[in-house]
């Protein structure tokens, strides 16, 4: 009985020991927090106190230069305030004078600017205009050109029409005359090719094959020509169609 007794003050007393080591760590963690809210708030107020005396000092350096110009102008005779004011008026005047040549100068850029927007409004329509004129009148020379062989051969018409015994031969001359002057005015003047040969290499990109025919053949050679292709300058007018000679496989 005196054991269980003794077992019982025992844990009585740890119980106690608990609870004040258990207050203890409260109160510590309530002093640790008081201090840590002390620091913040001396942080803030060392903050506050530190933006009020630069406040301060700006102000009394404000109040002391206006001091300061005040004294100045006590010191300063009125013949001296009288000879400032004359400089400034003729100072302002000479900027007012800057900015009346400036505002003119502003006014020309901008009346150049718009001249110049409507020079090129003008230059681009002109350009549109002459361009569908080149466009609608582009074959004018060539047609003039043609219309002196085309009178040639109504003439010819004509004589054959009237004539009752008609001489073949000058008949036949006189219409070569007209081709030879027709392939003189496409080929020299306006610088037409003619091309597709019997016996040339055949080129995909000038000749058109119509018929093919295998063969001895060391290359696709041209065996036939049915129509003659044409070049202006380096652009093909029309394909020469050809029939062609093909290699063996």
């Amino acid at each position: 009985m005196k054991e269980h007794k003794t077992a019982e003050d025992k844990n009585f007393k740890k119980n106690q020991e608990d609870n004040v080591k258990a207050e203890n760590n409260e109160l510590n963690k309530d002093n640790y927090e008081n201090e840590n809210e002390e620091i913040k708030n001396e942080e803030l107020n060392a903050s506050v106190k530190k933006e009020k005396d630069e406040k301060e000092a700006k102000e009394d350096k404000k109040k002391k230069d206006i001091d300061d110009f005040i004294t100045k102008l006590k010191n300063e005779t009125q013949d001296d305030l009288i000879k400032k004011y004359i400089n400034l008026m003729i100072e302002n005047n000479k900027l007012k004078d800057e900015n009346k040549k400036k505002d003119q100068d502003f006014g020309e850029i901008i009346d150049k600017y718009k001249r110049t927007l409507a020079e090129m409004e003008n230059l681009r329509k002109r350009t549109q205009t002459d361009k569908q004129d080149f466009l609608k009148y582009a074959n004018f020379n060539i047609i003039n050109d043609f219309l002196t062989i085309l009178d040639d051969f109504q003439r010819a018409i004509d004589s054959a029409k009237v004539e009752e015994n008609l001489d073949i031969k000058n008949f036949v001359e006189g219409i070569e005359m007209i081709e030879k002057q027709f392939i003189d005015l496409l080929f020299k003047k306006y610088g037409t090719k003619k091309f597709g040969d019997k016996g040339e290499k055949f080129d995909p990109l000038l000749h058109q094959a119509l018929m093919m025919e295998e063969g001895d053949y060391k290359d696709e050679t041209i065996l036939e020509v049915f129509r003659k292709g044409y070049m202006l300058h380096d652009r093909v007018v029309r394909h020469a169609q050809v029939k062609v000679g093909k290699p063996k496989n």
